[in-house]
C-alpha cells in the first residue's frame, strides 16, 4: 500500500474526503512470516523476469529458482516465503554442483557438499526468512519488526523497503505527521491471563486513520462488503504479536485510530501532538461491548451478531467470554446480546431459551447472523452414540445456504454431522467418523503448519509460539488434549492447520489425521465469501455441561494453551474469505530422496525418514540424507610411502619405513623418504579436525576427537566430525 502525505490537521484530514466509500469484499492484509508486514501480492515483474511484491509502504522483489540458479533443495525468495527447487537423482546430490545445485562431486572438491558443516543464516548475510542451507536443509532466518518486512532491506534482509530501486517512497515528515505505533490485544480480562504471560495479542487486525465517518455493518449472511472502513486509509496490519505501526499520521489532539476484523470493530482517539517523532499508543483492546468504552468513536464498536447451539462435551461458548466478550452480551435472541445462545445439548441461559431447532430448522432465525458455533454436544446418554448429533435434512441444506451467502460456521467434533453427509462440505475432507475417539483422552501431538504460501496458518503458528501455546516450538507442536481422529486429510481446496499421527487408528483407517481444517464456500466456486472451520477436538476438561446455566460451566482459569488455538479460530472466523488461498502438498520422505535422518517436506512440517544401520551414519557415504560409512583412505591412495598416517576415518594407518640414511619427509616431502625432514605437518595445514594422522616426519599427531553421536569422517569428510543419526 502506498502511504500518501497526511494533512497538516486531523480535521483538514476528514474534511477533506467527501462521502465515504466501503471498501469491496477482499482477503484482509495477512503478515505471513513477517511482523507487519501487510500483504504479499506480485503485482509485477522486473527486467530480470522476477516478481515484485507490494507491502506497506515498500516492495520486495521476488526470486524464484531459475533466477537464483538453483536446481535443488527448499529456499527463500528473499521476501520471507519458501520455494521448492527440486531434488537430485543419484548419484547426484544436493550440492554436489554448488551451492542449491545437482552434482555428484568428488569428496575433496572445493563444491562437496559439507554434510558436517552446513551454512547459516549468519554466513548467508539473512536475518529473516527461510533459506537453503546449500545441502537440501532448510534454515529459518528470523522475522521482522514492524514497519520493516522481510525483503525490505535485501534478499532474506529486514527493511522498509525504501531503499529499495523499486520500492514506493514515503514523503519524509515536514512537521505536520508522525508515526503510531501500538499493540491490539483481545478483551480479556486480568484473570483469564497468566501471570508474566504476553497478554493477548490479536494479529491479522486491520489498523487505520478514517478518512471520514464510519459505515454500519449490516447483520447476517450476505456477501457483499468485508470491511465497513473509509477509502484509502493511512493503514496496516498487526503482526503475530499484536504490534503495529503507521506512518505519516496526522497531528492532532484527537487522532482516530480504528481496529478491524471482519466484523469485529472498534474506534479511538489519542493525542498525536510531536511532530516527526514516534509516539506508542500502548493496547488497544478489541471490542467488549457493543456500546464500547467510554471516550470511542461513537457508534464505531461492533462485535459479530454470533449464535451458539450449545454442546455437553464442549463449551465454546466460555472461550468467547474469556477472550472478552462481556457477559451481558450473551442473551437469548429475544433481547439486545450480540451472542444469542440457543439450547442445543449443553448449558442454556434459563427456561426460555429457544432450541437449535429455532435456529437451524424451518423457519430459522440462521440467515440473521453473521457467524454460528456448533460445539460438540456428545454422546447420546442412552445409546452411547452419535444419535443426538443427528441433524435433519432440511437443517443441513439450511448450513450449506447459510455458508453459500456468505455466513460463517465453526463446528468441532461430533458436529461433523454438519459435515461429512451433507454435500458438498462432504467432499471438504476424507471423513473417517470414529477411527479413533480416545475413549482414554490419551493427548495427540498436533503439527502445526506453518507453510508461508498459507499466509494465515503461517501467522499461526508463530502467535501460539508468542502466546506460549506450542509444545515444541521448533517443531511447530500443540499437545492436544481429548483429541479426536474422524478425518484423514484435506480435500480440494480446504488448509490444513493442524495435523497428526494416530498411535491407535481403528483399521483399515490410516495413521494420518486432520486435527483442524477449514474452507470457504460456495465450495468450488471461483468467487467465495463464506468460511468454515472444523477442530477435532474440544476445549477440554469441560463436560456434562447440559442444564447448568451460563456461565457457570466456565471456569474462572487462565487461557489454556487449547484456549488459545480456539480463540485463534475465533478470529479467523469473522475474517473475509477473499480469493482462493494456495494449498501445500507435502512431500515424503521417498519423494525427497531421503533414507535417514531428518528433512522438510516444504508445507513446514519436519519428516523423520528413519535410522541407519550399525557402523553407518545419515550421510556417512558422502551423500545428505544417505546411510554410509566412512570410507578409510589408504596409504597408496594418499601418495604417501613412510611414516604413520590417519585413514580419515579415526583410524592410524602404518605407511613403512625408510632404508638406511633416509628418513620420513627428508626430502622435503611429506610422507616421501629422503633427506632430513622439513618442518612437520600440522593437522591445522592438513584440514584435519579429529582423528590421527602422519606429520610426515614419521610422527603422528592427534587432530582431536568429535562430540558422539558424530564421527570421525562420518559425514564423508576425511579428518572431519559428521553424520550422527544412527
Amino acid at each position: 500500500m502506498s502511504l500518501s502525505r497526511a494533512p497538516r490537521s486531523v480535521s483538514a484530514f476528514v474534511a477533506a474526503i467527501g462521502a465515504v466509500v466501503a471498501f469491496a469484499c477482499s482477503s484482509p492484509p495477512s503478515s505471513g512470516d513477517d511482523a507487519g508486514a501487510g500483504a504479499i501480492t506480485p503485482d509485477a515483474t522486473t527486467d530480470d523476469g522476477s516478481a515484485f511484491a507490494s507491502y506497506d509502504g515498500g516492495t520486495c522483489h521476488l526470486q524464484t529458482c531459475e533466477t537464483l540458479g538453483y536446481t535443488c533443495g527448499p529456499n527463500g525468495d528473499g521476501c520471507g516465503s519458501t520455494i521448492d527447487c527440486g531434488t537430485c537423482t543419484g548419484p547426484d546430490y544436493c550440492g554436489g554442483g554448488g551451492y542449491s545445485k545437482c552434482g555428484h562431486a568428488p569428496l575433496d572438491a572445493a563444491v562437496q557438499c559439507p554434510s558436517g558443516t552446513p551454512t547459516t543464516c549468519q554466513k548467508l548475510g539473512y536475518d529473516c526468512g527461510p533459506a537453503a542451507d546449500g545441502c537440501g536443509g532448510l534454515l529459518q532466518c528470523g522475522t521482522c519488526t514492524a514497519p520493516a518486512f522481510c525483503g525490505g532491506g535485501g534478499f532474506d534482509v529486514c527493511g522498509t523497503g525504501l531503499a529499495d530501486a523499486g520500492a514506493v517512497v514515503v514523503p519524509g515528515c515536514d512537521g505536520g505527521t508522525a508515526t503510531l505505533v501500538g499493540r491490539v490485544v483481545a478483551g480479556t480480562l486480568p484473570a483469564y491471563l497468566p501471570p508474566n504471560g504476553t497478554g493477548d495479542p490479536v494479529p491479522n487486525v486491520l489498523v487505520y486513520v478514517p478518512s471520514g465517518p464510519l459505515q454500519s455493518f449490516s447483520a447476517g449472511a450476505h456477501c457483499s462488503q468485508c470491511t465497513a472502513g473509509s477509502t484509502n486509509p493511512l493503514q496496516t496490519t498487526t503482526a503475530p504479536d499484536g504490534t503495529f505501526a503507521i506512518p505519516n499520521v496526522p497531528i492532532g489532539a484527537s487522532v482516530p485510530v480504528v481496529i478491524e476484523l471482519g466484523r469485529w470493530r472498534r474506534g479511538v482517539t489519542f493525542s498525536v501532538t510531536s511532530p516527526c517523532t514516534t509516539t506508542n499508543v500502548g493496547d488497544i483492546h478489541m471490542p467488549r461491548t457493543q456500546a464500547g468504552d467510554p471516550g470511542d468513536i461513537p457508534n464505531s464498536s461492533n462485535i459479530p451478531v454470533t449464535a451458539i447451539s450449545t454442546g455437553n462435551d464442549d463449551a465454546l461458548e466460555c472461550v468467547l467470554l474469556k477472550m472478552g466478550v462481556d457477559r451481558s452480551e450473551f442473551t437469548t435472541n429475544a433481547y439486545g446480546g450480540r451472542v444469542h445462545v440457543y439450547a442445543g445439548n449443553g448449558a442454556d441461559l434459563g427456561r426460555n431459551t429457544p432450541s437449535e431447532a429455532a435456529l437451524m430448522g424451518p423457519g430459522g432465525t440462521y440467515m440473521s447472523y453473521d457467524q454460528i458455533i456448533f460445539p460438540c454436544w456428545g454422546l447420546d446418554p442412552v445409546t452411547d452414540s452419535t444419535k443426538a448429533n443427528q441433524k435433519t435434512p432440511a437443517e443441513l441444506a439450511n448450513l450449506v445456504t447459510y455458508a453459500d451467502a456468505g455466513g460463517r460456521f465453526f463446528a468441532t467434533h461430533f458436529s461433523f454431522t454438519w459435515l461429512y453427509q451433507n454435500s458438498p462440505f462432504s467432499t471438504t475432507a476424507q471423513w473417517d467418523p470414529e477411527a479413533n475417539n480416545n475413549p482414554t483422552y490419551a493427548p495427540f501431538t498436533g503439527n502445526v503448519s506453518t507453510a508461508v504460501p498459507l499466509g494465515y496458518p503461517g501467522t499461526f503458528a508463530q502467535w501460539l509460539a508468542v502466546v506460549g501455546a506450542l509444545s515444541n516450538v521448533p517443531l511447530a507442536q500443540v499437545a492436544i488434549g481429548e483429541g479426536r481422529h474422524n478425518v484423514d486429510k484435506v480435500l480440494g481446496r480446504s488448509v490444513d492447520w493442524i495435523d497428526g499421527t494416530d498411535p491407535n487408528p481403528a483399521s483399515p483407517s490410516p495413521a494420518q489425521m486432520l486435527l483442524h481444517y477449514t474452507f470457504d464456500t460456495p465450495v468450488g466456486a471461483a468467487t467465495q465469501c463464506g468460511h468454515a472451520i472444523y477442530s477435532d477436538f474440544h476445549v477440554a476438561t469441560l463436560s456434562n455441561t447440559k442444564g447448568i446455566h451460563f456461565p457457570d460451566e466456565c471456569d474462572t482459569k487462565a487461557l489454556t494453551a487449547q484456549e488459545r488455538i480456539l480463540e485463534f479460530m475465533i478470529w479467523d472466523l469473522s475474517s473475509c474469505a477473499g480469493p482462493v488461498r494456495p494449498t501445500c502438498v507435502p512431500k515424503t520422505c521417498a519423494e525427497l530422496a531421503a533414507g535417514c535422518g531428518t528433512a522438510d517436506d516444504g508445507c513446514g512440517h519436519v519428516l523423520a525418514c528413519g535410522g541407519c544401520p550399525q557402523g553407518q551414519t545419515c550421510g556417512g557415504g558422502g551423500v545428505a540424507g544417505k546411510c554410509g560409512a566412512c570410507v578409510p583412505t589408504g596409504c597408496q591412495k594418499q601418495n604417501l610411502e613412510c611414516g604413520p598416517a590417519g585413514d580419515g576415518c579415526g583410524a592410524t594407518l602404518a605407511c613403512g619405513d625408510c632404508a638406511p640414511g633416509k628418513t620420513c619427509g627428508g626430502g622435503g616431502v611429506p610422507g616421501k623418504c629422503g633427506g632430513k625432514c622439513p618442518v612437520p605437518t600440522t593437522c591445522q595445514m592438513l584440514g584435519y579436525t579429529c582423528g590421527p594422522a602422519g606429520d610426515g616426519c614419521g610422527g603422528v599427531i592427534q587432530c582431536g576427537t568429535c562430540k558422539p553421536p558424530q564421527t570421525c569422517g562420518g559425514a564423508g569428510v576425511a579428518g572431519a566430525c559428521g553424520g550422527g543419526t544412527q
